[in-house]
């Protein structure tokens, strides 16, 4: 009896005691799933993004922008294809042929296209670039255009750091301040009126951001430093592993004894570079039968393709072809031309639409110093950035030719217009006494019937 008594006391009740266990809670997934889900959450984005703004930082960007070859051709090469073979076409019918001739020799003469460049290089580079009109008046005054005719006028290249904005905004400042506090400290700057200068700004920023760079652009830069940054460490790893890629060991029998005994030191260095002479120079090696000696080399398999899909995230990151950026060629069946298409466009986006206004003020003031009037019909017109065969540029030159012949001959264009237009694209060079010479009338009387005007 007391035997059961102890068994029944010994009994467990598991009712109260039942686990509740699943697959969620195993997982930490508890409240809202959306939210705390990380591939859905919001704070992914946010941990990978930082407040350090590096366009405030020029002097980083100025040394990055010395040590690095590939980001100089990021920030050169994008403005140089942008003018590249006379790409900006300057055109006006305020100017005679000689005038306009004039102008555009002066435009390169006097550097004012390279000053535009720099400028958007800077823009780029910086967040904001600044051309300075240099003149004989007085630069704290506003511009007196009326007496710019045969007055001196050099356009001075300049960047946001340099030529600061005395405002909030180089938008609205009234006047900006040319510095030079690296060679002398004390010197205040110079103070010169807004309507001698002309800005070129990086990227747009938003609100807060612009708030934060008094105005200016971003620098091409900032959004680039996750992949820059990953490049910059695989080419430094690369190098590391170059320096280990062979190493030899040499082990030295009794070595700790020999360390503590006098000049232990210097006889291990000694034994070292015999043995480092040796298989240098007699490929041979000497050694007490107690010593070993091995050799270790380090396999690079999966490193190259590592770092060029790296480039390709830098090279998506600046949207620059992976040809450009880095000269490589397009591989597999890929020819590289729709890569050279979307980066033309990338080109008429960032560089000559915003450049617009900068180009007009430059040659506008370059028409006002030479002959004293402005252009109010100029517009900067660009050649197209893809480059045709030689083929296909003759088939075009043929079909205007006969175009332009077929208009002639239809009475709708004199032969003297002909003859202008043909020396304007370069199809039939005519000089000027030639084009005099030719007749500027129109023919109807070679015409039969004058529905033949409009018919083939």
């Amino acid at each position: 009896m007391a035997k059961n008594r102890n068994k029944q006391k010994n009994t467990v009740d598991n009712s109260q005691n039942t686990v509740n266990n699943g697959l969620q809670s195993a997982l930490g997934i508890y409240g809202n799933h959306y939210v705390d889900n990380p591939l859905t959450s919001p704070m992914s984005l946010y941990y990978n993004s930082s407040p350090y703004l590096l366009t405030l930082n020029w002097v980083p960007l100025t040394y990055a922008y010395k040590s690095n070859g590939f980001i100089q051709t990021a920030i050169n090469q994008i403005v140089d294809d942008a003018f590249r073979n006379d790409g900006l076409i300057i055109d006006t019918k305020a100017l005679d042929t000689n005038e306009l001739s004039r102008l555009k020799q002066a435009l390169e003469d006097e550097g004012d296209i390279e000053a535009i460049k720099d400028v958007i290089r800077w823009g780029q580079l910086y967040g904001g670039g600044v051309l300075i009109a240099n003149t004989d008046q007085n630069p704290e005054l506003p511009l007196d255009e009326k007496q710019l005719k045969g007055k001196r006028l050099k356009f001075l290249s300049s960047d946001r750091w340099q030529c600061i904005a005395n405002g909030i905004s180089p938008e609205i400042a009234k006047s900006f301040t040319l510095t030079d506090t690296l060679t002398n400290p004390d010197n205040g700057g110079q103070k010169i009126d807004r309507s001698r200068i002309g800005i070129f700004t990086g990227v747009k920023a938003p609100y807060m951001l612009r708030a934060m760079l008094q105005g200016w652009g971003l620098s091409i830069f900032e959004a680039i430093i996750p992949p820059l940054t990953q490049y910059l460490k695989a080419m430094g790893v690369t190098l590391e592993l170059l320096d280990e890629a062979k190493i030899d060991v040499i082990k030295i029998f009794n070595l700790a004894s020999l360390l503590m005994s006098p000049n232990g030191e210097q006889q291990v260095t000694k034994r070292l570079q015999l043995v480092t002479d040796n298989k240098n120079y007699k490929s041979s090696i000497a050694m007490d039968s107690e010593d070993d000696y091995a050799q270790k080399q380090i396999t690079f398999s999966g490193l190259p393709e590592m770092i060029v899909q790296i480039e390709h995230l830098v090279c998506a990151a600046l949207k620059r072809p992976y040809s450009k950026l880095f000269g490589k060629g397009s591989s597999g069946f890929s020819s590289g031309e729709d890569d050279l298409e979307n980066y033309n466009t990338i080109v008429d986006s960032e560089i000559r639409t915003p450049a617009t206004a900068l180009i007009k003020w430059v040659v506008n003031l370059r028409c006002l110093q030479l002959f004293g009037i402005e252009l109010p019909d100029f517009i900067p017109k660009w050649k197209p950035l893809r480059v045709m065969s030689e083929k296909d540029e003759a088939e075009i030159k043929s079909r205007k030719l006969a175009d332009y012949l077929q208009l002639a001959d239809r009475q709708i264009m004199t032969k003297k217009q002909v003859a202008q237009k043909l020396t304007e694209e370069g199809i039939v060079l005519f000089s000027d006494e030639e084009i005099a010479a030719i007749d500027d009338t129109f023919e109807p009387e070679n015409y039969n019937n004058p529905d033949d005007l409009l018919v083939d």
